[in-house]
This record gives C-alpha cells, sequence and structure tokens, in this order.
C-alpha cells in the first residue's frame, strides 16, 4: 500500500509539473516525440528520492534536473535559473514530504482502514495543491508579461528561489525526528516557493503596464509633434495672403528685383517648414521633426526613406528611428554629417543611420554602449530602447563602431 501511494503522488508531481513549466520557459522540441521524450526524462527525475541524512540524493536530483531544463529549454542565463530553482523546490520538497508519510505509514504498520484515508487525504492534498499552482502558473500563458521581465528582475527571483531550496537542503542535512515539525517546515519551503508565482505575476504586469504606458507617451509624443507642424501649415496659410500682397505691392511699383528676391525667401520658408521624405504621415512628421533639430545644430542630415503604409507598429517604429536620429545627433560627429536610409522592399524594412565619432566607444561586458554622458541613470537609453522596440516587432538590431563610423541597423521582417 505504502509503495503505490509513493508511486501515485510521485505520478502526480510529475504530470503537473509536466504541464507547468512550459507554460513558463520556451520549449526547445516541439513535436509530439519530443513532448513525449521530455515527461518521460522529467517523470524519472521525479521518482528520485530525496532521502535525509542523505545528502546525495538531493544533489543529484537537482543536477539531473537542471540538465533537464538545460537541455529540453531554450531559455538561458538568470531566467533559466529562477524558473528552474522554482520548481525543483516544488519537486524537492514533494518528494520529501512523500517519502516521510510512506515511511511513517511503513514503520507504524497502521491498519488496512487508516494507512486508506491518509493514503486518500495525501492524494487529495497533492491535487488541491497542484490544482492552484497551475492556476497561478497559468497566468504566465500571456508571453508579455514574461517578456518584460528584465534579467535584472530574473536575478532577484532567482536568488529569492534559492530560499526554499536553501531549507529543504538543511533539512536533510540536519533531519528533524518530529514528524509534525518536519512537515511544518516543509509547507513553509512550499508555501514560499508557492507564493513566488503570484508575486511574479503581479512584478510582470507592473512592468508590462510601466512599459505600455511609455509606448503610449512614445506615441503621444509623436503625434504632438505631427500636430505641431500641422499648426505651423495653418500658420503659414493663414498669413500667405498678406505675402502675396507684399508680392504684389513690389510688381506694382516696378520692384521686380524685391518681388523675386521676396517670393524666392518665401519658397525657403516653405521648403523648411516641411519635407517629404516618405508617403507615411506618422514617419515622415518624425524625420522632419529630426531633420528641423539637426539643422539648428549645424548638422547635415541625409535622408533616403522610401516607406509606405506599413502592417507594423508604427509607435514601435518611430521609436527605432527617433531614438537613433536623437542619438546621433547629440554625438554631434565632426563632420557634421549624419545619414539615413528607411526602405521596404523584400518583405523587408531596413534601417541604418550612421554617423562620424572621435574618441573611443566603450562596451559592457554583455556589449551594451556606455553613456559618456555625467548623467548615466537618465541617458544611454537610447540603444535598449531602439533593441526593446525591434524585439517586439520580431526584427534584428545590428550595432557596429568600426573606422570612427558609428551605425545602427535595423532589419524588420514584414
Amino acid at each position: 500500500m505504502a509503495t503505490l501511494l509513493h508511486l501515485i503522488l510521485f505520478l502526480i508531481i510529475a504530470v503537473n509539473i509536466n504541464l507547468a513549466i512550459p507554460v513558463m520557459l520556451e520549449p526547445r522540441f516541439k513535436s509530439k516525440g519530443g513532448k513525449i521524450c521530455s515527461a518521460i526524462v522529467l517523470s524519472l527525475i521525479c521518482l528520485l528520492p530525496v532521502i535525509p541524512s542523505l545528502l546525495i540524493t538531493y544533489l543529484l536530483s537537482a543536477l539531473a534536473f537542471f540538465i533537464y531544463t538545460w537541455i529540453f529549454f531554450t531559455d538561458r542565463g538568470s531566467k533559466l535559473v529562477a524558473v528552474t530553482m522554482l520548481f525543483y523546490s516544488i519537486i524537492s520538497s514533494s518528494s520529501l514530504l512523500t517519502l516521510l508519510w510512506t515511511e511513517t505509514i511503513i514503520s507504524n504498520n497502521m491498519p488496512l482502514l487508516m494507512t486508506t484515508i491518509i493514503a486518500a487525504v495525501l492524494i487529495a492534498l497533492y491535487e488541491t495543491y497542484f490544482t492552484i499552482l497551475r492556476q497561478y502558473v497559468n497566468k504566465f500563458s500571456d508571453k508579455s508579461i514574461l517578456s518584460s521581465f528584465t534579467p535584472e528582475v530574473w536575478g532577484y527571483s532567482a536568488f529569492i528561489s534559492f530560499c526554499p531550496a536553501i531549507l529543504i537542503f538543511t533539512l536533510i542535512i540536519f533531519p528533524v525526528q518530529n514528524l509534525m515539525l518536519s512537515d511544518v517546515i516543509i509547507f513553509f519551503a512550499v508555501a514560499a516557493v508557492t507564493a513566488m508565482f503570484p508575486l511574479l505575476y503581479h512584478v510582470g504586469r507592473s512592468l508590462k503596464l510601466a512599459e505600455e504606458n511609455s509606448r503610449l507617451k512614445l506615441a503621444t509624443d509623436f503625434y504632438q509633434e505631427v500636430e505641431a507642424q500641422q499648426l505651423q501649415f495653418r500658420k503659414f496659410k493663414h498669413d500667405l495672403m498678406n505675402q502675396f500682397t507684399v508680392i504684389a505691392t513690389y510688381l506694382d511699383l516696378g520692384e521686380n528685383d524685391k518681388a523675386i528676391s521676396y517670393f524666392k525667401q518665401l519658397g525657403a520658408e516653405f521648403a523648411n517648414l516641411s519635407k517629404t521624405f516618405t508617403k507615411n504621415t506618422l514617419l515622415n512628421a518624425i524625420l522632419n521633426s529630426k531633420y528641423q533639430s539637426a539643422k539648428i545644430n549645424g548638422i547635415d542630415l541625409n535622408i533616403e526613406a522610401n516607406v509606405g503604409e506599413l502592417n507594423l507598429n508604427e509607435t514601435d517604429i518611430c521609436t527605432i528611428v527617433a531614438n537613433a536620429l536623437d542619438n546621433a545627433i547629440e554625438a554631434n560627429p565632426p563632420d557634421k554629417k549624419i545619414s539615413v536610409v528607411l526602405t521596404d522592399k523584400d518583405n523587408q524594412l531596413l534601417f541604418v543611420c550612421s554617423n562620424s565619432f572621435t574618441g573611443e566607444v566603450k562596451t559592457e561586458a554583455d556589449g551594451s554602449f556606455i553613456t559618456h554622458k555625467e548623467d548615466n541613470r537618465n541617458h544611454g537609453l537610447g540603444i535598449k530602447n531602439i533593441k526593446e522596440a525591434a524585439a517586439r516587432l520580431g526584427g534584428d538590431v545590428t550595432i557596429t563602431a568600426d573606422d570612427n563610423i558609428f551605425t545602427v541597423k535595423v532589419i524588420i521582417r514584414i
């Protein structure tokens, strides 16, 4: 009876963990055969007993589970460590609890009826717990919540996830003779690790809302730039009759040279008011805004744009373009030139922004660029914004700093 109970409880653990992990981590093998193989390996790992006083059983089980997640899932870094530790804490706690209770049943030679009641209660508890756990985990089925996590957030999560595992680790090294006290410690560890799931979910939602608010602000800024340009047009149109009156007066007085000069000046003002870089209204407004900004700073901004209507999030595209141009203008290239290419062809949107620079471009260990500005908390975010916007669009970002030319290249599949 005890052996059968042991097997049933371990199968409950294996089945539920097998359903929960793919929600949090991206499976490497998505075929039916790959899923079956993953389930079998996980079941064997869950069947490995975690025995009090035998530390080697805990270490072997932990190592096997880490290897399992490394092979069968594509995620890496702090995310993999955090999620692996979360689920392994549940596996090891459940394994230890199962072993303690089955040993108690065997050692006390309980009557069949009592054994059956205890078995039914344990099975019901396991099913109830894992049903609740799956409900928490399923909230992460919205992949945008997990994608909003930064490596730092996953790092903190990994650190916290080690705490329940250390508690079980300690209980194995220094086993408690009192079964009830052992149960309390294990339940505390399980409660702590389970509480991490709703905590992570709410953190993810907060990060997602902050990201959406940031994108909304960017969109608002972009449309405000469009409105500002429209206001300039309306002002120019309102004053146009007065300008024509001046030209007509010069002509009536026979001062043709002054009329021609005034007309040229009027044409220059109109040309500077707005340029048509592309047929896309929002992108054209952004390019015009950055063109005027570059001109004020004495920079020649050469733009080659050929983009029509795009079936993509325009806010993200404008985020890429605006941040790249802001960085280039703020860099104040020594030759006072910035080159931009923006085209959509061959089912791809290509954006390239290049500018010259002097000095050394410093990078972090992960390849990210270090800002030269003193306020590095609020600066150096342009590249990060570009990468995040491109990632949301499924694009690739390449940044190079060769031969004193800094280039940002983004390719997005349409």
